[in-house]
């Protein structure tokens, strides 16, 4: 077996592997011997609930649809392996640019969900893999025994005009940053006034870029406005007990009022 035909079969399998173990670990959610599964319907509530979609059937929806994604994909690689040993290599480099094209748009969808649902760690893994994938097509395409072993990267109509919407995107994106940063860097240092949600309980929305600082002026400003008042405890909701702004953070400040 030639070297480049054997590097086609180990990114086809490779692939196919990755689809494969991607779909089944969306139908057996739990942990089984020798399988530990994502419990990934639990994820995806958590998620939507972060928008404030608690209805858990955009979660049951949201989850189905990419699993029909990842199903379609590893069915397209599978024929694909299939044809590669039939020696069909044409057909074999169609269903395999089919199921990247598939592999493609999933990611993609992925990279959007995670700046709706604000996760930029997975935002980096989701864009890595979407290279990856466009790189493994390229040279399964270049080694390949058709198309005379070249691939066409000179830039269309259709890039060009892409690359232009990019950049038109992202000097209107930079604008937007810059509005909103000049509009918000203010209230950094800003105290934050509390709401008293029950007896004793106050409860403050610190605002985007709060840190340390705001804390620091918030409680010396509240002491000041409550001097009848002793801090008991201060408690910081993580993003959880946050559903609608994820990048903002919650204090709470129990109290008792001093005895003469």
């Amino acid at each position: 077996m030639k070297e480049s035909k054997l590097i086609q079969y180990l990114i086809l399998i490779h692939w196919l592997f990755f689809a494969g173990t991607t779909a089944l670990d969306k139908l057996i959610p739990d942990v089984y011997p020798l399988w530990v599964g994502a419990d990934f319907y639990t994820l995806f509530v958590k998620l939507f609930a972060s928008l404030g979609i608690k209805d858990p059937i955009f979660a049951t929806i949201a989850l189905a649809g990419v699993s029909i994604v990842e199903i379609v994909a590893f069915t397209s690689f599978l024929l694909a392996l299939v044809l590669l040993i039939r020696k069909n290599t044409k057909s074999a480099e169609q269903w395999f640019s089919r199921g990247i094209l598939t592999s493609l748009i999933l990611f993609s969808l992925f990279s959007i969900g995670d700046q709706v649902f604000g996760d930029r760690f997975t935002l980096l893994e989701h864009g890595i893999f979407w290279c990856i994938l466009l790189i493994s097509w390229v040279v399964f395409l270049y080694i390949g025994n058709t198309e005379s072993n070249n691939v066409n990267l000179a830039p269309s109509t259709s890039l060009r005009l892409t690359v232009i919407a990019g950049v038109v995107l992202t000097v209107i994106t930079s604008i937007s940053i810059f509005s909103f940063s000049s509009s918000t860097w203010d209230t950094k240092n800003t105290p934050v006034s509390g709401a008293e949600i029950t007896n004793g309980m106050y409860k403050f929305d610190f605002p985007f870029l709060g840190d340390k600082e705001t804390l620091e002026s918030t409680l010396k400003a509240f002491k000041t406005e409550h001097p009848e008042l002793k801090v008991n405890y201060i408690y910081t909701g993580p993003s959880e007990l946050n559903t609608k702004k994820k990048t903002h953070m919650l204090l709470y400040v129990f109290t008792e009022k001093i005895k003469p």
